[in-house]
Formats: structure tokens, C-alpha cells, sequence
């Protein structure tokens, strides 16, 4: 009788409360992208957010050597 009552409560709960469902989301993280153009280094700056969303920065011309 007791696992019959457990049971119904379970179920009752079940239909009252909704499903959801957690997605596991992206780490916070950054990083820088390089390019060269015309003997230029150009750099910016690239954030992906917990929604997996990157965004990135303007590029800008740099004097590192790193293209």
C-alpha cells in the first residue's frame, strides 16, 4: 500500500510540475585572432559567452610580429 501512495504522488507530481531540461552551455573563454594584410598585422580580441555565443572586437593594427 505504501509503494501504491508513493507511486501516485509521484505521478501527480509528474503531470502538475513541467519536464525541463538543462543544456550544458559553453565555458566562459577568450582568444585573440591575427591576420596580416598588405604587410600589416591586424589583431582582435574574441569572447564566447555560457550561450556558446562569440563575439569578437574591431580589428586593429598592431606592431607585434605575430601574423
Amino acid at each position: 500500500m505504501f509503494q501504491s501512495m508513493t507511486q501516485r504522488v509521484t505521478r501527480a507530481i509528474e503531470v502538475l510540475l513541467p519536464t525541463t531540461t538543462a543544456d550544458a552551455g559553453c565555458p566562459p573563454d577568450s582568444y585573440v585572432q591575427y591576420k596580416s594584410q598588405g604587410g600589416t598585422c591586424f589583431e582582435r580580441t574574441c569572447t564566447v559567452n555560457g550561450a556558446c555565443v562569440t563575439h569578437c572586437g574591431a580589428w586593429y593594427s598592431t606592431s607585434k610580429n605575430n601574423c
